[in-house]
C-alpha cells in the first residue's frame, strides 16, 4: 500500500514512515498540506495519515478539503490530545480513524488494517 504521512514534526514522521516499511508499505512524507495536495496529484495514495495540527495549518480543514472531493484515499487523524475527543471529531468529518501520540506499533497496524479493508470494500463498487 501506498502511503502518504502528513506531519510538521519530520522525526515523528521518520519514524512512522520506518514502521510503515516494516509493514510493507511504501510511504510519502510531507511537512504541508500544499505538499499532499500536489502529491496526491501525481501519486496513487490508498491511506493518509494526517496529522490535526500541522504548525500554522489545520488537518481538519485539509480533511475536509480532501472530503469534497469525489474520490480520495482514506484518513486516519495523528493527535496529541484526547482520543474520545479527537476520534469523535474525526469520524464526524470523514476520516476512517484516529491514532493518539504516542502510539505504538500495534495501534499503527490496526489503523493499516482498517485501511486495507476499506480498500476491499470499495474496490467491489
Amino acid at each position: 500500500m501506498n502511503i502518504l504521512i502528513v506531519d510538521d514534526h519530520p522525526n515523528l514522521a521518520r519514524i512512522t514512515a520506518l514502521a510503515l516499511r516494516g509493514m510493507g508499505c511504501l510511504t510519502f512524507t510531507v511537512r504541508s498540506t500544499a505538499a499532499a495536495d500536489r502529491l496526491l496529484g501525481t501519486e496513487a495514495i490508498d491511506g493518509i495519515f494526517l496529522d490535526v495540527n500541522l504548525g500554522a495549518e489545520s488537518g481538519w480543514d485539509f480533511l475536509s478539503t480532501l472530503a469534497a472531493r469525489v474520490a480520495w484515499p482514506p484518513v486516519i487523524m495523528f493527535t496529541a490530545g484526547s482520543r474520545e475527543e479527537v476520534a469523535a471529531e474525526a469520524l464526524r468529518r470523514g476520516a476512517l480513524g484516529c491514532l493518539v501520540k504516542p502510539f505504538n506499533l500495534e495501534e499503527l497496524r490496526q489503523q493499516i488494517d482498517r485501511i486495507a479493508q476499506h480498500r476491499r470494500e470499495h474496490s467491489r463498487c
